[in-house]
């Protein structure tokens, strides 16, 4: 049985971390299909995951074909004969990149109704479709009595190996990207049955002033939202799009329940990533959070395509995680169920090209924050073959990528291995050496967490007539998130401070730990009284973008600005090449930072409490003040990410790592895991293209003196780790294997030290020198070309 718990995710009672890789059976002939699950047994692969394209399977209403390379029974039976375990995604939407996103052409003809309406009443081709529709649901339920015939008899509580079942793909969001909402009657029929249960008659009038004039002058106003309730509208769709979605989802589920599949868990992914950064990614996260918590047994999974780790951008994959862990129920793990995996684009050979230990570097860093599943997203291409039944559309092909998919896989199209696949099958190899031990050990954090706001995230519809709902987006886009996680965000992790995030929406505020906030001009009265709370109570609070102004609606509400004791802001921007809008430290870091250029500031008239000002202006727009037992320190410009100046300010505010790795640059993340009985596993790499001598301290205690980490180099060095033979007290190199008389490990020095705790005597070989310090056998190790090596017990 598959369950969940505490974080962790378990097979038939054993914590497990699952590293599996999407391979498309039905891009693949199927005499090709033990080859390919040859080739992710290679790389390190322990579950074989795969979409199921209704599109393909149902081309015509009730013809159904599970024939040849669309043999999904056989596929699945094949991965259980290799003992790999499967990940199903049944759909009914799949992308995959696939027509229509994976919804067969005749749904849509048939059910016209369920074909989305938008702003405006306008209708316009898209491939989203009203999830609630009557029609379209039933022919959901037609498809999943079908396919789950298949799926039910191989799940791993019935004696196979399929341990999830994910529900539709992406929910939301072909309606985000487009700005093309669902407005059909359907939809504003629930909308208005959702708004009479939360607002009195009298509110609704006073919200909506055509409220009482009739369904279709109702709906035909909720189209084409005039600013007098424009930022009601956008406020209350929003809100009742998360109760649609949660509805949908119960449905699709209620429908797999009812053909039988039981102890499994069923995901649902979350989008969001673009140009391979996470600006919109908590968007993804506030559309579908409830629904993915509305019961037991749902589990996210989130959608990851960032390209390359490096110094500009690591960030963003550490607060992914970090806002959807929070955003978790309380016992559910961290996966991601899309995790890319190319060393470049998918669509093309041509283009950028990433270092091949791109993805081993994500890999290393979501292991360092708990993540217990890992999709590889795409592991094999393959062919887009040509529809029995075809639209006039242009390439008459399943996909709209060409005849081939999947370049730059690890496995490509044509079958060849890319830069990336022996990288990826070397850290495999470390992961599944100290499986159990990744699978249920825990991020150690440091006493500070970044706040998360869902509903700063309630834009994936914006009327584009409405001003008032561009003023709002414009400014949320601007400080939610963007630039303001390239700052503090890297500013935190380039001074190695492990952080979590917080809900601070929904749940009180933890006073033990320091609180960064990244704040917009609006912010609801309720979360801006809790801030103030929390300070007063003795909380040390970061707010960086603006001191918020107004509620979500506009409304002027300035509880954190009074509490702060600030007056009336001035809003600067730089307007080149007139005006080069410019920031410098004063104060008490007058000097420790050079002067920096933005793009914003809100700047506040200047006093004892500044410690970032507007050259020129006389204004501040940095400053750190007392507020009953706690500290606010607001950094309200867009002061990029100087190591020294946010330093110093960490220090005013105690916040402090407990592990560190000592460099004269940035351009390192370390962090580290525990499990409960002390094991530790320390997670280092190398963002930059440059060897690095470090040091690395816990707890300002030594670890490693002249550590080398080479050139984009990343490890899993252990700590007190249990092995059959021995305890891993430390060592430079990495645990690649053991059992009952050897550890082996791959070396990552010069010349590898590693610290035994064992009453067994270590064998002498030819690799290794053995030698005896402070009770501990010493295991020295001389490279000489090997990148492994096995120390054998008498």
């Amino acid at each position: 049985m598959v369950t969940f718990k505490d974080k962790q995710i378990f097979i038939d009672g054993k914590p497990i971390f699952l590293l599996s890789g999407e391979m498309h059976y039905f891009r693949q002939p199927k005499a090709n299909w033990q080859h390919l699950i040859d080739e992710a047994k290679e790389m390190g692969l322990n579950c074989i995951s795969s979409y199921v394209p209704w599109i393909l399977h149902e081309e015509e209403e009730g013809e159904y074909c599970f024939e040849d390379n669309l043999d999904l029974g056989a596929f699945i039976d094949m991965c259980q004969e290799n003992g790999l375990h499967f990940f199903v995604r049944p759909g009914p939407y799949i992308m995959a990149e696939i027509k229509k996103e994976g919804i067969p052409y005749w749904v849509g003809k048939k059910h016209p109704a369920a074909v989305p309406v938008g702003f405006d009443g306008e209708q316009r081709p898209c491939n989203t479709i009203d999830y609630l529709n009557p029609g379209y649901l039933a022919e959901c339920r037609k498809w999943y009595m079908k396919v789950m015939e298949i799926i039910v008899p191989r799940l791993q509580c019935n004696g196979g190996n399929i341990i999830g079942v994910q529900l539709d793909n992406e929910i939301g969001m072909l309606n985000w990207v487009t700005n093309h909402p669902t407005l059909n009657d359907n939809v504003l029929r629930m909308m208005s049955e959702y708004l009479a249960s939360r607002y009195s008659e009298e509110e609704l009038e006073l919200r909506y002033p055509f409220w009482k004039q009739g369904e279709t002058a109702v709906f035909a106003a909720m189209r084409s939202p005039k600013e007098p309730y424009s930022l009601e509208f956008h406020r209350d769709f929003g809100k009742f799009m998360r109760v649609y979605y949660v509805r949908y989802v119960k449905e699709l589920k209620t429908y797999a329940e009812e053909c039988g599949v039981h102890d499994t868990p069923f995901f649902i992914n979350i989008h969001g990533t673009g140009e391979a950064r996470i600006f919109d990614f908590p968007l993804g996260i506030s559309q579908l959070y409830e629904a993915y918590n509305q019961d037991e047994g749902l589990i996210s999974g989130t959608d990851v395509y960032l390209g390359e780790p490096t110094e500009g951008k690591y960030q963003d994959l550490y607060v992914i995680n970090a806002m959807t862990d929070v955003m978790n129920k309380k016992e559910n793990p961290l996966t991601s169920i899309e995790f890319e995996c190319s060393d470049g684009p998918y669509c093309s050979l041509n283009g950028m090209r990433f270092h091949p230990s791109a993805t081993s570097q994500k890999m290393l860093m979501c292991l360092s924050q708990n993540a217990r599943m890992l999709s590889f997203y795409v592991f094999s291409g393959g062919e887009n073959y040509l529809l029995h039944h075809p639209e006039d559309d242009g390439n008459a092909r399943m996909a709209f990528t060409g005849e081939l998919h999947g370049f730059n896989a690890p496995v490509q199209p044509d079958g060849t291995h890319n830069y990336s696949f022996r990288y990826i099958a070397d850290t495999a190899k470390s992961i599944h050496a100290l499986n159990e031990l990744i699978g249920s050990s825990k991020q150690v954090l440091d006493d500070v967490s970044m706040a998360f706001i869902p509903d700063y995230f309630l834009t994936e519809a914006v009327y584009p007539k409405s001003e008032k709902m561009q003023a709002l987006f414009r400014n949320l886009k601007r400080l939610r998130c963007a630039g303001q996680i390239d700052n503090i965000g890297r500013a935190l992790l380039g001074h190695h401070i492990s952080f979590d995030a917080a809900d601070i929406q929904h749940d009180e505020i933890k006073q033990r730990k320091a609180l960064v906030v990244l704040s917009a001009r609006y912010m609801a009265g309720d979360i801006q009284r809790k801030l103030v709370d929390f300070a007063e109570k003795g909380g040390k609070l970061i707010l960086y973008g603006e001191v918020p102004e107004y509620n979500m609606e506009a409304i002027p509400c300035t509880i954190l600005k009074d509490a702060f004791g600030m007056k009336e802001p001035q809003y600067i921007e730089t307007f080149q090449p007139v005006y080069f809008l410019s920031m410098q430290a004063c104060g008490n870091l007058t000097g420790v930072a050079p002067m920096q250029c933005g793009q914003f500031a809100q700047a506040f008239p200047k006093d004892d409490s500044a410690i970032l000002e507007v050259y020129g202006s006389g204004k501040m727009c940095g400053m750190v003040k007392p507020v009953g037992m706690g500290t606010i320190c607001a950094i309200t410009g867009d002061y990029p990410a100087g190591m020294q100046f946010w330093g110093k300010i960490f220090d005013m505010l105690g916040i402090h790592a407990g592990l560190s790795a000592e460099y004269y640059r940035q351009g390192i993340y370390i962090a580290q895991t525990e499990s409960e009985d002390g094991q530790k596993l320390v997670y280092i790499m190398n963002l930059d293209c440059m060897d690095k001598n470090i040091a690395i301290k816990i707890n300002g205690e030594s670890l490693f003196e002249n550590f080398m980490l080479g050139d984009k180099k990343s490890f899993i060095l252990p700590v007190n780790v249990r092995t059959p033979a021995a305890t891993v007290v430390k060592s430079t190199a990495e645990i690649t294997g053991m059992n009952e008389n050897s550890i082996t490990f791959r070396l990552s020095q010069s010349v590898d030290k590693i610290y035994l705790l064992t009453d067994r005597t270590v064998i002498h070989a030819e690799d290794y020198e053995v030698g005896r310090e402070e009770g501990l056998t010493v295991i020295q190790a001389v490279k000489k070309g090997k990148q492994e090596i096995c120390v054998r017990f008498a």
